[in-house]
């Protein structure tokens, strides 16, 4: 199990922190909520294509919130109960 890192883009070149942070076995929760419509779509083209090439998933968890989460990570029901006291997971 493993905590959980939020991350609103502002903008493409957020895209690489993504990146970093899924390679490096941690998952992350993709905030698009305040992101515009072009950068929203152009963070899930990226993020979808991220965690098909690392073998992990990528789920809608809330409205325009997103969960990546590598392939051998597991995120605990806490961490979950966390996120959700933040309106960044539905269950």
């Amino acid at each position: 199990t493993a905590k959980v890192h939020v991350v609103a883009p502002v903008e493409f070149g957020d895209a690489q922190e993504v990146g970093d942070l899924v390679k490096a076995s941690s998952p992350v929760i993709l905030n698009l909520q305040m992101s515009d419509r072009d950068l929203a779509r152009r963070m899930i083209d990226f993020c979808s294509g991220l965690t098909y090439a690392l073998s992990g998933s990528m789920e809608k968890v809330a409205e325009h919130v997103f969960l990546l989460t590598p392939s051998n990570v597991e995120v605990s029901a806490e961490e979950r109960m966390r996120l959700q006291e933040r309106g960044l997971y539905r269950a």
